[in-house]
């Protein structure tokens, strides 16, 4: 789970340094999922490469735990990747003025 809600809390974070930098709110979530994405991933399949070993064991407590987790990260890796930039931008602050 935190690794999942660190690759969140970064995306966040560097998309409003983009905005910072002058990016429209959609240009920065586009802009920040494309540098962000490799070093999300990366996270992911690190966390997911450690636990493989002990997946792969004959244990009958720790392996199904193990696979468990591994199944938990895929899932919010992807979900991270979809779930984030959309709420971002669905919740970003509309300028004043803007009806709709």
């Amino acid at each position: 789970m935190g690794i999942e809600i660190k690759n969140s809390i970064l995306l966040v974070d560097f998309t409003q340094q983009l905005e910072r930098e002058g990016l429209t709110v959609r240009a920065a979530v586009e802009r920040a999922g494309e540098l962000r994405f490799l070093p999300v991933l990366l996270t992911s399949i690190t966390a997911i490469g450690g636990l493989l070993p002990l997946a792969l064991a004959d244990s009958g407590l720790f392996s199904p735990m193990a696979i468990a987790m591994i199944g938990g990260l895929i899932a919010s890796t992807v979900l991270a990747r979809v779930a984030t930039p959309v709420m971002y931008l669905l919740l970003a602050e509309k300028p004043a003025g803007a009806n709709s």
